[in-house]
């Protein structure tokens, strides 16, 4: 009998240790779009790291999403929820919302370009709710600014093409401050869809001074084609953040998105030590980068203003 207490006694000894020892786990889920997914998850890995404590030691379970794929994404926040883990960094206003709808329970950090309230993922900014918070990346008025910049850097221009995905609400945002900047220096605007552009489906459009990308919805996939008709037309092009998708463009602008990804980490962290994730305020970006490209502007002919070199970051030669 004793030995049978004493096997009974060791095996939920056994069982402890082996919960004990289990591996914390975390979901990041985004587009499966490269060079971003890459740069993400490696900003989100690092920032983990930093954080110490059970982040440090937290294994990263990884899902790619075809954009706009809603069912996908539900069968990743399922699948998270029967791996155990225990909060998800989700990218994207729909891949939030979807995760959200497929696992109430799963508490979720993301990002997104726009405005989270009026997108209607979060109640405030101060006080999300939903068993969720998150970062911005992007204000729209960012995207009027870069208009200003983009006029500094070529004072000549008078024409922009603005890609941008017209089916998104986030970057719908960011063309309306971009429409209203263009006016106010008196420059013409072309919108040119983002989805069309990747598409070829775009018609030759003339007469441009330069291009500008706004962050949100499918932009990645038109970033390479927009980076070859700069280059062809010897224009200028203005971008949301320097990356490796970005590396070309004559000037960007913005948050850095792995320094984006690890404050995301920051705020897993607090939800892994014990915070409610629908408590914690929303972050918005307080720190911007400009980057100048002198050698991609050197090879489009273009000669970049002292004054705004002098205002850079960061100036690569």
């Amino acid at each position: 009998m004793r030995s049978a207490r004493w096997l009974a006694g060791a095996w939920l000894c056994l069982r402890a240790a082996c919960a004990i020892a289990a591996p914390i786990a975390v979901g990041f889920v985004a587009p499966d779009e490269e060079p971003r997914y890459t740069t993400l998850l490696a900003g989100f890995r690092k920032g983990l790291q930093a954080a110490g404590g059970e982040a440090g030691q937290a294994v990263v379970l990884e899902h790619r999403i075809r954009r706009g794929d809603a069912s996908g994404a539900g069968r990743a926040a399922l699948a998270l929820e029967a791996a155990g883990a225990r909060v998800a960094f989700v990218v994207g206003t729909e891949l939030t919302r979807a995760v959200r709808t497929a696992a109430a329970d799963l508490p979720i950090v993301f990002v997104t370009p726009g405005d989270p309230v009026g997108a209607g993922v979060a109640a405030s900014l101060a006080r999300p709710g939903n068993n969720l918070t998150g970062l911005t990346f992007e204000y729209p008025t960012l995207s009027a600014k870069r208009i200003a910049l983009f006029k500094e850097l070529v004072p000549s221009a008078r024409a922009i093409g603005v890609v941008y995905d017209a089916r998104d609400a986030s970057p719908q945002q960011g063309y309306a401050a971009a429409v209203e900047a263009a006016r106010r220096l008196e420059l013409k605007l072309v919108p040119i869809d983002a989805r069309d552009l990747a598409a070829g489906a775009v018609a030759p459009v003339g007469g441009l001074d330069g291009l500008l990308l706004i962050p949100g919805g499918a932009i990645a996939v038109a970033i390479a084609p927009a980076v070859r008709l700069a280059a062809a037309r010897r224009i200028a092009l203005v971008g949301w953040t320097r990356s490796e998708a970005t590396r070309d463009a004559t000037l960007t602008y913005g948050a850095a998105e792995t320094e984006v990804a690890g404050n995301a980490a920051r705020l897993v962290a607090r939800i892994l030590a014990g915070a409610s994730a629908g408590s914690l305020a929303i972050e918005q970006p307080t720190k911007f980068e400009l980057v100048i490209n002198v050698r991609a502007a050197r090879e489009h002919g273009l000669a970049i203003p002292d004054a705004l070199l002098v205002r850079a970051d960061e100036v690569i030669r």
